[in-house]
């Protein structure tokens, strides 16, 4: 009777152990990160293979949009809690349109070494220069702002914008358009760049077109709901370290981390090792006077309406404006 009653307890003690064990998994909070099928999204993919997330006691929700705009939308919608490697241009739209929406904690620091764009043309053609680009069709990426940005740089270096076309294409259509003559240039991202370069028939014009510009250039940018860090400060801390554990295991393990690539945005092997993969801020790194200087150069460029102070963007808590 005795030894069925240690085990009838010993059965209880297991339940209730593992009923525990199910209370603190089911316990753990949920964070929601919005995130690109892209390159600069890697931190994301190491963090889901690395478990980091799970590391830090957290329930990752990984929700896959398809463009920055997108992103913004849900945050503001209140869908989404952190934004990894998202354009700054619709973060700083946000900015002056809604203030104190998010916060930035992490950036890049692209450089024509390590940059995500460049200016391609096929094998044969004629143009061998910048100056050689009056005249021709361009194609870029859709939205204003690499429009912008290809037109700035056509000024500093002697251009007329006017003197040429610029045709918005989505990636799957660049490398077609450039190969069937719909365009003459491409003013191009990666992997589209890497992957016609490698596959042959067309070589690099121009390099980064944003490093050019302003080197280096903040283009990508990591932000996190204001309102989530006020709600749930300490999960918000957990959170931004699980992806910045991400940014840290790139750095040790580089070639390993680019094979997530293959995976989780369907690179062949080829391309996902020799893609540029921009280097990136840890929160303790954020160059507001950097920042500050791509915003000023979005406003000479007439991307955005006015020009606002980068603290606004980076501080814990910021002055904004009232409206």
């Amino acid at each position: 009777m005795r030894s069925r009653l240690v085990v009838i307890g010993a059965a209880f003690f297991l339940a209730g152990l593992l009923g525990s064990c199910k209370r603190v998994h089911e316990d753990r909070a949920e964070v929601r990160v919005a995130y690109l099928q892209i390159i600069p999204s890697l931190p994301v993919f190491v963090a889901q293979e690395q478990g980091l997330f799970d590391k830090e006691n957290l329930r990752l929700k990984a929700i896959a949009l398809s463009s920055s705009n997108d992103l913004v939308n849900a945050m503001v919608a209140g869908q989404a809690d952190l934004l990894p490697a998202t354009s700054l241009v619709p973060i700083i739209h946000l900015e002056i349109q809604s203030p104190g929406r998010v916060r930035i904690f992490s950036h890049s620091r692209m450089n024509d070494s390590n940059a995500l764009d460049k200016i391609i043309v096929k094998e044969g053609s004629p143009v061998h220069a910048i100056e050689g680009l009056r005249g021709k069709k361009i194609g870029v990426f859709p939205g204003t702002a690499p429009s912008h940005m290809l037109s700035a740089f056509f000024k500093k270096h002697g251009v007329d914008p006017g003197s040429a076309s610029m045709v918005q294409l989505p990636p799957q259509a660049q490398i077609s358009s450039l190969e069937s003559g719909a365009v003459d240039a491409l003013f191009a991202y990666e992997p589209v760049t890497t992957t016609a370069l490698v596959h042959g028939g067309y070589r690099q014009l121009f390099g980064s077109v944003y490093a050019d510009l302003l080197n280096p250039c903040p283009i990508g940018a990591s932000v996190i709901s204001r309102e989530f860090e006020r709600s749930h400060p300490q999960l918000a801390v957990r959170a931004v370290r699980a992806l910045q554990q991400g940014v840290d295991y790139m750095a040790a393990h580089p070639a390993e981390s680019r094979t997530l690539l293959t995976k989780y945005i369907k690179l062949s092997p080829e391309i996902a090792s020799r893609v540029n993969i921009a280097d990136v801020t840890l929160s303790n790194q954020v160059d507001i006077a950097n920042l500050q200087q791509f915003i000023d150069l979005l406003y000479q460029t007439g991307e955005i309406p006015e020009r606002i102070d980068a603290h606004r963007l980076v501080d814990l808590t910021p002055a904004v404006p009232t409206r």
